[in-house]
């Protein structure tokens, strides 16, 4: 039996997903792991329980690796991520600047804010995409099940849309 790590990763990474949506936030996990297969941090989605607009899985995990990525960084070590959702501007500008070498994630993004394809089709920072090898929904398991968090998520109190609609 072959041990397929970038399933075992991304079953993590979903893991911490579910535990944002029963936080009442957007269902989104990542999980960093370094070249030899070491899980180096978690993080999840926690812009509403922490009122943080910049609390997204992708970027917690960059925060929560803390002297790990920067030693990385240095010593040109090859960190992957892998994240539930396909990362937003924001998380893919954190994933570059941390210089993080792979991307796996489950769910491509295309009617939210997914911007990691649309930034590198705009042919900008080309020099750190053509660095980074991506993966994208992998597993075709595991991409329904982040859409079924997805699609519980539109009915969270929490989701944009219904705090707008209790505003009128």
């Amino acid at each position: 039996m072959s041990f397929d790590k970038d399933r075992y990763f991304s079953e993590i990474a979903l893991k911490e997903a579910e535990k944002a949506l029963n936080e009442n936030t957007y269902p989104i996990g990542a999980v960093i792991v370094d070249e030899d297969g070491n899980l180096i941090a978690k993080g999840r989605n926690q812009v509403h329980p922490h009122q943080d607009a910049t609390a997204h899985a992708e970027i917690n995990a960059i925060r929560n690796s803390g002297q790990a990525i920067l030693t990385a960084k240095v010593n040109r070590q090859k960190f992957t991520i892998y994240t539930s959702l396909e990362p937003c501007p924001m998380c893919t500008g954190g994933i570059l600047f941390a210089n993080i070498k792979r991307v796996v994630w489950l769910l491509n993004d295309d009617t939210g804010f997914g911007g990691y394809r649309k930034i590198r089709a705009a042919n900008v920072l080309n020099e750190r995409f053509d660095e980074v090898d991506i993966m994208e929904e992998p597993y075709g398991d595991l991409k329904i099940r982040q859409q079924e968090l997805m699609s519980k998520w539109t009915g969270n109190p929490n989701n944009i849309v219904n705090l707008r609609n209790a505003l009128t």
